[in-house]
């Protein structure tokens, strides 16, 4: 079912998950129809798509994940669904070097700060996280 945050039971298990590899976070996204900024920031009543706030917490994202070995491994409009059905808007593939990586982007301070882009532009999405099955392929050898 789609959400805007996991829940407390799905955050405590991911973060309690021994396992500290390599992690792809396979995201679905849909956007608000307009973006919805509260009565006092500085982009309330822009008008404007959330897909356009949303895109602000990406790149505010990316730029503070620099140095973590984070990196968007895919952001793309759907372009129709080829086997079953939904509504959604993007996807985007993460990889995070470990669940370590993962969860210290989350505590970074930054991260509040960006986090407004994401709640004015979203409308909701659904977050899957994998392990790899086979060797990953690094930077450098795509």
């Amino acid at each position: 079912m789609p959400a805007l945050q996991p829940t407390s039971d799905q955050f405590r298990e991911f973060r309690d998950d021994p396992y500290d590899g390599p992690i792809a976070q396979v995201n679905l996204l849909k956007f608000r129809t307009k973006s919805e900024y509260p009565a006092g920031a500085p982009e309330h009543g822009l008008d404007e798509p959330g897909a356009a706030a949303y895109q602000r917490y990406t790149e505010a994202f990316l730029a503070a994940a620099a140095d973590t070995g984070v990196e968007c491994l895919l952001m793309g409009d759907v372009e129709r669904y080829f086997i079953g059905n939904g509504d959604w808007d993007e996807v985007v593939v993460m990889h995070f070097p470990s669940r370590t990586a993962f969860m210290a982007m989350l505590n970074r301070p930054e991260f509040h700060e960006m986090h407004r882009h994401r709640e004015a532009g979203l409308l909701c999405q659904e977050v899957l996280t994998t392990r790899a099955r086979t060797p990953s392929i690094s930077s450098a050898d795509r």
